[in-house]
């Protein structure tokens, strides 16, 4: 895994200048490639590496070189040794791979590539230069586009803030998109002119500096059109594996405590014959706790268990720490105890681990999906006495679903969402109609540019053309993977907190085999009714402990606004936040200010609900990414793009 920058200039530039510029990119994400450093500069160009040693660690020195091209990359090929031999390469590393694929059949290339990457090409003879990412956006690509004079791509944003003079300043939409969708959309970052490669995306920037963006791979529909009955989805699940167990270093594995993560540490085990290694995140909190769960899994696998705690002083003293690695606004404290987790992996010796994420996207096991299905079950006859009650058997472990007097609230909020005006995104309109709630504590009513369906129609605008035909929860499972799963999951709770510890990440439920036969399955085999995940359970009850198997689907989620208050008073960062609030981009002081002073209180702070704690999360990493962007921006603005 790596870190990799470049740019490319109309005009020529001094060798020292491009090598400073190159340099510098490099240096502020060192931390994605410590092993190795490496770049290439001409007259108006400079592209660079930063390398961490997994694959082919004697020959992968990269970027690369010939007479045509100039080639490096961030991930891992998986078919790496089978596209060798079925094209009969003269290579041994994955970047070579990529030159000889890239010169025998263009852009066309990235088509046959499985793994997780992010490529750049620069086409010497045509003075192309091209980005691929990967099909689900595990490896990031940002870039900026300098009127058409500069052109800057980096695996990380503050490699572009180092060298270039542009308005960077917080991006309102980004802001917007994150009350809304809980994610950027599109190619939407949280600055003004950077810019983000969309997942299964390329570009190509010609010799004008004009910029094309494509999509090379349609994935979730016209698959979708032949349904098989069945799958060998134990088999499958372990070839992915397999495919994955891929390198030259060790590894460890994950444990959430539930069955995705569980399933993949046993299959490591159970492929390599050794006693593994596996790391858990536990709560001081035990509303967020799940060690037993955790414990029961590791002593049935007899693994190498280790576990992180975690308090509530932790989420606060690394939160700004966590928004420098995210690079963007967050909507949950989450990602905080995964990047002390990847911190405390690497310090343990290892470079990779392996992950269940992805996988409540690719086999259904989000309460959205049963949500979804039983508010269109209950729409089709609203007077009811019994439908709505399927919510309390999906919600059986909510408290609010337990009380009769908050349950009959419950039961009239959903009342209201069984008919919605857009049937295209009726799985998310309850999650979306919370977005004037949210606005209301930004600066974002007053401007029509930011109003929800002026949102909506961004969103729509990257659908692929087949969404139109899909069914209810095909929609919503392409919605779950192209926000919540790509842009905040895989990115900021995976890539960047990892990364910013040098810790590389295996997503076996996002291997394209496995993909390419559940997107074949109807739904309703994978989870039918309201049993998430059915088809996978099924295909591992022999191998697991039924608690393990049969456990609910629960949200990992970590202690939110009241970490930030020691004693019912403030810690630093709030206090360093309300000072500046005056100073920062979309922020209402009065509205959150009144909300600090809810969540100081310790009685209202009992009945704090989702959204608030969501808004007070957001304005938060709003202050942090103004902090980020005046550490990283570049020095001096007369030596840059």
């Amino acid at each position: 895994m790596c870190g990799i920058s470049g740019y490319l200039n109309t005009k020529e530039l001094p060798s020292k200048k491009n090598k400073l510029m190159i340099s510098r990119m490099l240096d502020v994400s060192k931390h994605r490639g410590p092993d190795n450093s490496k770049f290439i500069i001409g007259k108006n160009y400079g592209f660079g590496t930063n390398r961490l040693s997994i694959q082919t660690i004697q020959y992968g020195e990269q970027p690369i070189e010939n007479q045509k091209n100039i080639v490096g990359f961030n991930g891992e090929i998986f078919n790496f040794f089978e596209l060798i031999k079925q094209f009969n390469l003269n290579c041994k590393s994955e970047i070579e791979m990529i030159s000889f694929l890239y010169e025998k059949f263009g852009t066309e290339f990235v088509k046959k590539l499985k793994g997780q990457f992010a490529i750049y090409i620069y086409d010497k003879t045509k003075k192309n230069l091209y980005l691929f990412r990967d099909r689900f956006g595990i490896r990031p690509i940002y870039y900026s586009l300098n009127n058409s004079k500069s052109f800057i791509f980096a695996s990380e944003i503050k490699s572009i803030l180092s060298v270039s003079n542009l308005d960077h300043s917080l991006n309102g939409y980004s802001l917007a998109f994150t009350s809304m969708f809980w994610t950027n959309i599109g190619n939407q970052t949280s600055f003004k002119n950077i810019n983000l490669l969309p997942a299964n995306h390329y570009l190509k920037l010609d010799e004008k500096f004009n910029i094309i963006i494509k999509p090379y791979e349609n994935m979730f529909f016209t698959k979708n059109k032949i349904e098989h009955k069945s799958l060998d989805l134990h088999k499958t699940l372990e070839n992915s594996v397999k495919n994955q167990i891929f390198g030259e270093v060790g590894f460890c594995s994950y444990l959430s405590g539930g069955i995705d993560s569980s399933i993949i540490a046993y299959l490591l085990k159970k492929i390599t014959k050794k006693k593994i290694d596996t790391f858990s995140i536990a709560f001081e909190d035990e509303e967020y706790d799940e060690s037993s769960a955790q414990n029961e899994v590791a002593s049935f696998l007899n693994t190498n268990h280790n576990t992180l705690k975690i308090t509530s002083s932790d989420i606060s003293k690394n939160f700004l720490k966590t928004v420098h690695a995210a690079e963007t606004f967050l909507f949950r404290t989450a990602p905080v105890p995964m990047y002390l987790l990847s911190k405390f992996v690497k310090k343990k010796g290892h470079k990779v681990f392996f992950t269940g994420e992805g996988a409540d996207e690719i086999l259904f096991g989000y309460d959205i999906f049963f949500e979804t299905k039983i508010r269109k079950f209950w729409s089709k006859e609203k007077n009811s006495k019994v439908r709505y009650l399927l919510f309390k058997k999906l919600y059986h472990y909510l408290p609010q679903f337990k009380n009769s007097r908050y349950f009959k609230l419950i039961q009239d909020f959903y009342k209201t969402s069984l008919d919605v005006e857009n049937e295209l995104f009726y799985s998310h309109f309850v999650r979306w109609s919370q977005y004037n709630f949210m606005s209301s504590y930004f600066n974002l009513k007053d401007s029509s540019m930011y109003n929800a369906d002026n949102l909506l129609e961004k969103y729509i605008e990257t659908l692929p053309e087949d969404f139109v035909n899909a069914s209810l929860l095909r929609r919503a499972q392409y919605i779950e993977c192209s926000t919540l799963l790509s842009n905040y999951l895989l990115s900021s709770q995976g890539d960047r907190v990892s990364m910013a510890n040098s810790l590389e990440g295996r997503y076996p439920y996002l291997d394209e085999n496995l993909l390419e036969s559940t997107i074949k399955i109807n739904q309703n085999i994978l989870a039918p009714g309201l049993k998430s995940k059915k088809l996978l359970r099924d295909s591992f009850k022999k191998y697991l402990p039924s608690g393990i198997i049969n456990r609910p689907k629960i949200a990992y989620q970590a202690p939110e606004a009241r970490s930030f208050f020691s004693k019912n008073k403030p810690t630093s960062i709030i206090n360093n936040y309300l000072n500046l609030i005056d100073t920062l981009d979309f922020q209402s002081k009065s509205n959150v200010t009144d909300l600090i002073s809810k969540i100081k209180d310790p009685l209202s702070s009992k009945r704090l609900g989702f959204r608030e704690n969501m808004a007070f999360t957001i304005g938060l990493s709003g202050y942090c990414l103004k902090d980020f962007q005046k550490k990283y921006s570049q020095p001096n603005k007369n030596e840059t793009h």
